[in-house]
């Protein structure tokens, strides 16, 4: 207990020392999903970015994502699985040589005692004035019974690489490709492929559009189309 009270503490007083020299500016959001089985998910969030120098900062957010969808049960019969997750994230931004990179880690707690880690790094090139390419790697450890919920609760591992392109067709609007690849613990292999569309009328208003297929060599409910909108506030 007192070596939790002194890693607090420490973090405490980074913070503080953090704030009075750094420029700290709020951020905030909302992002909704639609898929297969009547899924959707609707994520407000709220969080801080400090500007550690001129080309790096550190974010502070928090997500609760409220999500729901409809599964068969043992019996047969089609239920409504809700859920809600708490999502605490902490990352870093920073950018040269025409690169933006990041870092990020995520805690999560929810229902039926979910819980998880996420961490998350990439990074983003500017090829040309309208041109960029990215990719990164992602980690998830999480408990598997919000998927399952007729099943006992087990750890699943999933692992991810992941890619995109975006082309810049005027100031505040780009579009394009996105594509994941995933692997689990339990040998299941998936993948995603869709087109982002993202639009900012003013700053620092940002909308996007997401549209992805999911595919997996399991038989899995979620298999099919994905829409995403999201409205976020980046100052």
């Amino acid at each position: 207990m007192k070596i939790k009270m002194a890693v607090l503490s420490a973090v405490i007083v980074l913070m503080s020392v953090i704030s009075a020299q750094a420029e700290i500016r709020p951020q905030a959001g909302v992002e909704s999903y639609l898929g297969p089985n009547k899924f959707f998910s609707l994520t407000p969030w709220a969080g801080v970015r400090i500007n550690l120098t001129k080309k790096s900062s550190l974010l502070v957010k928090y997500y609760l994502h409220n999500l729901q969808y409809d599964y068969i049960n043992d019996l047969g019969e089609t239920v409504r699985r809700k859920a809600r997750l708490n999502n605490f994230t902490t990352a870093v931004y920073a950018q040269k040589w025409g690169h933006d990179f990041y870092a990020a880690a995520s805690l999560f707690s929810g229902t039926d005692d979910y819980s998880a880690l996420a961490l998350d790094i990439g990074t983003e090139l500017r090829l040309i004035k309208r041109v960029a390419i990215s990719g990164g790697l992602y980690y998830l450890n999480e408990d598997s019974i919000l998927w399952y919920p007729e099943q006992e609760s087990r750890r699943i591992a999933v692992y991810s690489v992941k890619g995109g392109f975006r082309y810049t067709l005027t100031d505040g609007l780009s579009v394009g490709p996105k594509f994941d690849f995933y692997k689990n613990s339990e040998q299941v292999n998936a993948s995603s492929l869709g087109v982002l569309l993202q639009f900012v009328p003013k700053d620092p208003v940002y909308i996007h559009f997401l549209y992805y297929r999911y595919t997996e060599s399991a038989q899995y409910k979620f298999s099919g189309d994905f829409f995403s909108l999201g409205v976020n506030l980046y100052y």
